[in-house]
């Protein structure tokens, strides 16, 4: 899915919500397909045009295909997926939908439904980054996402997003470009692999060379190898921590203390917060949105250079 849906840099221009819709579903329809689930599109033709990065909202869009492929997956009644878009008419915005036929979501966990790293997935599926993520990613168009699920089964996510008044000349490039990051090693340190590939498109698409270690014990050894002119980590990890690896990174290859930083979901409990304080190192909150992780990163690549 990641490998399909890859970051790149955020780019704004007026665009033609179904076909964004279209290319979505094109990516997802085989798997939704082979899983022997009825997939429905409807689309409205003649829709206003919106002021958004189609790669950011294709993405929003394949995420959730696959997740209600997911619910879909062992279910024994209807299995249907039906994508729609249309105009509403009292406020003028786009709306799109993402409705399965699946067992539904349960009343208690509808709020938290949009949380960081909220799941409701065994643990080894994953953790709750893509509908955080999706979130952010509407939001950051100015639109809302919400998710209707009753008591009789089903759940749809409707995505409100503003219809464009601006000319098409006006497109717009992100400004926080990084400097020429051809070549630079970088290590990213993530035990979720979702994450660290993320993390790792968003840098390589940049022309960064990264290498990526799926615990803080792999990435001590990719250290002993070689130096890398950043270091991102995530922070909470199974064995070896974040913290565990600031101390090894101190004791056993000091030099490259000042080239790490902090990738982590847990910046509230008091613990994070202590380390975080004493440690002196920079972090970015996630989940984490493409512009705001390039823009981190520049700042790192300039302080270190």
């Amino acid at each position: 899915f990641l490998a399909m849906a890859r970051q790149q840099p955020t780019r704004t221009s007026n665009v033609v919500i179904d076909d964004i819709v279209s290319e979505a579903v094109e990516v997802a329809s085989y798997s939704i397909r082979s899983s022997d689930i009825g997939l429905s599109v409807h689309l409205e033709p003649g829709l206003p045009p919106i002021w958004a990065d189609p790669d950011q909202l294709g993405q929003v869009l394949i995420n959730l295909l696959v997740n209600a492929e997911q619910a879909l997956h062992g279910w024994e009644g209807r299995r249907t997926i039906t994508v729609s878009t249309r105009l509403h008419p009292k406020t003028g915005n786009i709306v799109v939908s993402v409705a399965d036929t699946g067992p539904g979501i349960p009343k208690e966990i509808l709020p938290r439904i949009f949380e960081p790293f909220f799941t409701t997935k065994e643990i080894g599926s994953g953790t709750g980054i893509g509908l955080s993520f999706c979130h952010r990613i509407v939001q950051s168009h100015g639109g809302t996402i919400e998710v209707d699920s009753p008591e009789g089964g089903g759940s749809t996510f409707i995505l409100s997003l503003p219809a464009s008044d601006r000319l098409d000349e006006e497109t717009e490039t992100a400004e926080d470009e990084l400097p020429n990051s051809t070549g630079i090693a970088c290590l990213v340190v993530d035990d979720e692999e979702e994450v660290g590939e993320l993390v790792a498109e968003v840098l390589r698409r940049d022309g960064f060379n990264v290498t990526i270690a799926r615990s803080g014990e792999e990435a001590l050894l990719h250290l002993q190898n070689r130096t890398f002119a950043l270091i991102l980590s995530d922070l909470k990890m199974p064995d070896m921590d974040g913290r565990g690896l600031f101390d090894q990174i101190a004791k056993l290859h000091p030099a490259e203390l000042d080239r790490l930083a902090f990738l982590t979901g847990d910046t509230i409990s008091p613990d994070a917060q202590m380390f975080l304080r004493a440690a002196k190192r920079p972090y970015l909150e996630k989940p984490i949105k493409p512009n705001e992780l390039r823009s981190f990163v520049s700042n790192l690549v300039n302080n270190n250079t």
